[in-house]
Order: C-alpha cells, then structure tokens, then sequence
C-alpha cells in the first residue's frame, strides 16, 4: 500500500512531525511518501530530511518559496506524481496541504476513483482569514469521510464550526528519546522553559507577562526557543534581562526537555500538546492553560493548570507552590499518562488500521 502524506513544507512544525511519525513506520506492505508543498529552507529542513531518508521514507520537494504561488501550481506536479506512483492513500495535514489537494482534486480527481482521501485535523482552529475558502475545502473532506481529530477537543469544535459529520479520533503518537543535558540550565534555580512557534496561538503575551514578573527574581532562570511573527516583541519585552535567555528553534529539543524543571505552555488553543507529552515522557511538568486539546495530554485534574489563561493565576501558582514537594509523584503520573495513552507505535497501527479499512470501502 502507497499512502501519499502531504505536508506544508518538509520542516519543523507539529503536523510535519506526525506526519513523519507515521511515516517512520517499520510495519510490511507499507510503502510511506512525504510531499511537500512549499519549499523549505535551511538546516531544520536538512536535519528533518535526514531523519526522512533514514527512515526509508521517500520524497517529493517543492520548488517554490512563495506558500500562495505553490498552493495554486501544486495540481501540476502532483498529478505527474499520482501517475507515476499510483498512491492508494492521500493524506493531508493542516490548512495549505488540504487546499492544495482540494485544487488537484477538483481538477483531476476523476482520474483516480479508487484513491481514497484523507486528512488530520491537527488544530482547533481552523483556516483563519480564509474562513470563506474553508468552507468549501471542509464540504469534499466531509462528503469524502476523510476526517481525523488528533483529539476530542478538535472534534467537538471541528463539529460545532462544520457541522455534524462523521470525524474518527487518533491522538498523536509520541517517541520517547534518549535525553541529553542543555548546557546553559543553571543548577540550583528552577529552570523553566517555553519552547513553540512565538504566535498568538501559543500563549506568548501571556508568557511574556509571566516571565517579566519573574524577571530579575534570582530563583528563576527562564528560557524561550522559538521564532514567529510575535518575535520581535519578544526580543523587545524580555531580551534585557539578565535570567531570561531567548533562543531561536533548537532541532530535537524534546531530547533536552529532561534538563528542566518546569515546561510552560500557555497556549490559547491546541489541537494537541505534542511538545506537552514530549516533556511528560522526559519526566518533567507541564504547566498549562486548561483549553481544549492541550488538556487532554495530561491526567485529569491535573494541578499545574490554571482557566482562561489568567497570569495571575499562573503566578500564584508558581509563587505558592515551587518548587513542589512532590515533584517526583507528578512527573511519575505524567510519564505513565502519556506512555499508555500516546505511544508511537499505538498511533501508527491506528492509522495503519485505518488506511486499509478505507481502500475496501
């Protein structure tokens, strides 16, 4: 079985790692494929087509840099692809990978019935400014039955934005790695880190008012690792003090994760907490905002969590309560959450499962 996985580009990025993940499979009569539909640059995408190719995953870059001219001719080189190849599964994963294959679809589509769509919703927001394009991407993956949650979270507002429709639900699948030791952490402070794309999405004003409140405070050393649009703000709000270190990506950090005491994601909204589960399984605690998605990586209950992104909450928190006595409990109750619950293998036989129930539909 060929299964096509489309991708944004072949770099660093929450659906592109799932994507690989799955790819990565060593289960027979698989043969995996990662297409990418903008040209990524630099050495995140080196490092992330290393790992593709040594895991005998095969692929197709893009020749385009621009995201909307790439979107608009990415028809033309997947249908010599399709030809060439004869996929049996088309899998998408997020926004510019769906309307892309929407495009090919709508425009040759009929040339392949018996290749079988899918697509994972990684997000439980969906399409941004594109709201009105959205909707007639989400009536195909709908009248197809193509669609996958990577939580309950994404379903229930994927069905309260789209309407009732049949929407299966596979966590995403997470490798636990060998840990290394991050050189800058600094031994005898709470070491607390926030690590993802520097958007709204992910919480980063909220951040930024925490880590300024802790700024100065000689217990804490603070990290951020991350690049976005709110980057500059970031710089501009944080870059002047003396316990708060800013980074730009750091490839493979969840093999760092284990250096710290305390991960930060005070995200607005998930789909799913990848990197949540990643720190869980490198036994550190996750401090989170309670939304859909993210709070489903970690048992119920669980008390580093605080409603509606409240900074004052998030500092009386860590104000009355660090360094936590029973630390060692809640890393242990963590690690076996995500273990039993997000295991790669798990994921992969999932959706192994469920590309060859739908090629005999």
């Amino acid at each position: 079985m060929k299964v096509f996985h489309v991708i944004t580009s072949l770099d660093l990025g929450g659906a592109e790692r799932v994507a690989l993940n799955i790819a990565k499979s060593k289960s027979k009569g698989f043969e995996y494929h990662l297409v990418e539909v903008v040209k990524a640059r630099g050495t995140f995408s080196e490092k992330f087509v290393d790992e593709a190719k040594s895991n005998a995953v095969i692929l197709h870059k893009s020749y385009i840099s621009s995201k909307k001219i790439a979107i608009l001719l990415f028809w033309f080189r997947f249908l010599f692809l399709m030809l060439r190849y004869r996929p049996n599964i088309i899998h998408a994963h997020t926004e510019v990978p769906d309307l892309s294959v929407y495009i090919w679809y709508k425009l040759f589509g009929w040339l392949f019935p018996h290749v079988k769509l899918l697509r994972t919703i990684h997000n439980t927001e969906l399409w941004g400014g594109w709201k009105r394009i959205g909707r007639k991407v989400e009536q195909m993956y709908k009248s197809c039955d193509s669609n996958i949650a990577v939580s309950i979270g994404t379903k229930q507002r994927y069905i309260e934005e789209y309407g009732d429709s049949p929407v299966k639900v596979i966590y995403n699948g997470v490798e636990e790695c060998v840990q290394k030791k991050f050189q800058d952490v600094v031994p005898g402070k709470i070491n607390v880190l926030f690590a993802g794309r520097l958007e709204y999405q992910k919480g980063v004003n909220e951040m930024i008012q925490v880590f300024k409140n802790l700024a100065n405070d000689e217990r804490y050393q603070l990290f951020v690792v991350g690049t976005g649009s709110m980057k500059e703000k970031v710089d501009r709000e944080l870059s002047a003090f003396h316990n708060i270190k800013i980074y730009d990506k750091i490839y493979g950090i969840s093999q760092y994760l284990g250096s710290f005491d305390y991960f930060f994601m005070p995200s607005n909204f998930e789909g799913f907490g990848l990197m949540c589960v990643e720190a869980s399984l490198a036994h550190v605690p996750t401090i989170i905002n309670k939304c859909m998605g993210l709070d489903e990586t970690l048992p119920e209950n669980w008390p580093l969590s605080v409603k509606n992104n409240d900074v004052n909450d998030y500092l009386l928190l860590i104000h009355k309560t660090f360094p936590f006595a029973d630390n060692y409990q809640l890393n242990e109750l963590a690690y076996s959450y995500a273990k039993q619950k997000f295991s790669l293998k798990r994921m992969q036989k999932e959706y192994e499962t469920l590309y060859q129930i739908t090629i005999v539909r």
